[in-house]
């Protein structure tokens, strides 16, 4: 289905979330002159480039891990968003975030503990809040793929937003 057959295309979204009526954003373009928001401004939304696939680093994650960092907050945002691709048995090492971490799982089966806590499973559509400080793993289950949108807010200082622990033990990712 093209743009337009849908009853919509990009520019004109650009253009009303700038502030502009349909009618007014298409009078603008019929004039010759590009469209501006209200205050005189020219819309800045835009399509990032996406970094690089990176694999998951030795010292923490066991198996096959592939990260997308999508979203490196510019100041006065101090959000951090990633894909995070396992492969079965794949998972974190224990890890804990000053902020706190929200997981959005968006496809397939994996499991999620908090230290000293029981194991979860969970699956797509699942959304895991770990709060601040608490020291916790998560990865993808024996037999499937999971991928989930990691979330933290940072300090700001573009350092680490995890402190990294020791790797997750078999006896431990098996629940014993």
């Amino acid at each position: 289905m093209s743009e337009t057959s849908s009853g919509w295309d990009r520019r004109s979204v650009l253009r009303t979330s700038a502030g502009l009526t349909a009618t007014g954003a298409l009078s603008g373009l019929a004039a010759g002159g590009a469209a501006h928001a209200a205050d005189g401004r020219r819309p800045t939304t835009g399509k990032l480039p996406k970094p690089p696939s990176t694999k998951g680093a030795a010292d923490r994650f066991t198996g096959e891990v592939w990260v997308d960092n999508l979203v490196a907050g510019e100041a006065p945002s101090r959000l951090r968003a990633s894909m995070v691709r396992f492969a079965p048995c794949s998972r974190t090492a224990w890890h804990r975030h000053e902020h706190g971490q929200t997981l959005h799982v968006t496809e397939g089966i994996g499991l999620v503990q908090a230290k000293g806590g029981k194991l979860i499973v969970m699956r797509a559509g699942d959304i895991i809040h770990t709060p601040p400080g608490e020291w916790h793993w998560h990865g993808a289950a024996r037999e499937h793929y999971m991928i989930h949108l990691a979330m933290v807010e940072t300090n700001g200082d573009g350092g680490d937003a995890a402190e990294w622990g020791r790797l997750v033990t078999d006896e431990e990712y098996e629940g014993r």
